[in-house]
């Protein structure tokens, strides 16, 4: 745990073997950590600073994402079994399992909501399509992508979700009324990362084998701009007045900083060895990088508004890997 007022290491909480994602309840008051290697999610008391609970799931559970209510989290599993991959249901005041739901395939990379909390979109990462969760019947529905889908984004105003194709170049438009495919955009090489406009009016998606960013107009669902950025760019943070978008660059060990109105690189920031996630605060003012190469143990700071690195927070732990903000 990290105070952010003075960028300082406060305390440290054991939790299972490779803690790989953090879900935040949305009042802040617990914290799920993914367990990578326990088949375990830990559950932490975010004013008491201690692990509650400790959750037996399915093997490797990997991205998580609690509902719009606060009242379930779902977990995805990075390697399932042989008879399709699980995604765990589990009652955040009860920490219990609620159901388990079976999606094709063994590898589910990403998991968002739609705003209302009705449906769960997961990019299935093994299979060409998107799995759409109904949260009350957990039936599922199958949406043809591109092959790899890898990272998920909603709209503000919840109508759309785009998801990046790693293998297929190319960013899929979902209409979340309908659960269609609108479009599938063509995109620069192995995109990973996505992001749109507080506006709704661009995505931005990294394309991490070349080392650019697309800009996608989400009228014409075409790209408007390639910015170049760094190598094995991955993720993607746009600020919430939409006025910059900062992409890590894990093979350059670099934050790119681009200006949303003219789409061009304005500072490039260093960073510890490779950048992977990225969480802006919420009055906008930091971005946090974790270093998630296995021998660092820090986390960079950067001033927002100045564009610069305003501190190297130390002794994080090996290889940070996810952030959330507490209360």
């Amino acid at each position: 745990m990290i105070d952010t007022s003075t960028n300082q290491v406060v305390s440290q909480i054991p939790v299972g073997s490779y803690p790989i994602r953090i879900a935040m309840t949305p009042n802040r008051g617990k914290a799920f950590v993914s367990d990578g290697l326990s088949a375990s999610i830990s559950v932490l008391d975010t004013a008491a600073r201690t692990n509650i609970a400790t959750i037996p799931v399915s093997q490797s559970p990997g991205e998580s994402a609690i509902t719009p209510d606060g009242g379930r989290l779902f977990v995805i599993h990075q390697a399932g079994v042989n008879h399709g991959c699980p995604v765990d249901v589990i009652d955040t005041a009860t920490n219990l399992i609620i159901t388990t739901v079976m999606i094709p395939g063994n590898w589910a990379k990403d998991i968002l909501f739609t705003l209302d909390g009705r449906f769960a979109y997961i990019a299935n990462n093994s299979q060409v399509e998107a799995d759409v969760i109904d949260t009350t019947s957990y039936q599922i529905a199958r949406i043809p992508t591109g092959a790899g889908p890898r990272r998920l984004c909603i709209s503000h105003a919840g109508d759309r979700v785009y998801v990046t194709n790693n293998k297929d170049d190319s960013v899929s438009a979902i209409d979340t009324a309908t659960q269609q495919l609108v479009a599938t955009i063509p995109v620069g090489g192995g995109p990973e990362g996505i992001g749109i406009t507080p506006n709704d009016e661009e995505v931005y998606a990294t394309n991490q084998r070349d080392g650019t960013v697309s800009v996608i107009d989400t009228t014409t669902l075409t790209v408007i701009a390639t910015i170049p950025t760094g190598a094995a760019c991955q993720r993607v943070v746009i600020t919430r007045d939409g006025t910059k978008a900062f992409v890590e660059n894990g093979g350059s060990d670099t934050v790119s900083a681009i200006d949303a109105a003219t789409h061009t690189v304005i500072a490039t920031l260093p960073t510890g060895h490779n950048p992977f996630t990225m969480l802006a605060s919420p009055d906008d003012m930091k971005l946090y990088v974790c270093n998630a190469n296995d021998t660092s143990t820090t986390v960079t700071v950067i001033d927002i508004p100045s564009l610069t690195v305003s501190a190297t927070i130390a002794d994080v732990g090996s290889a940070p890997f996810d952030l959330a903000f507490g209360p």
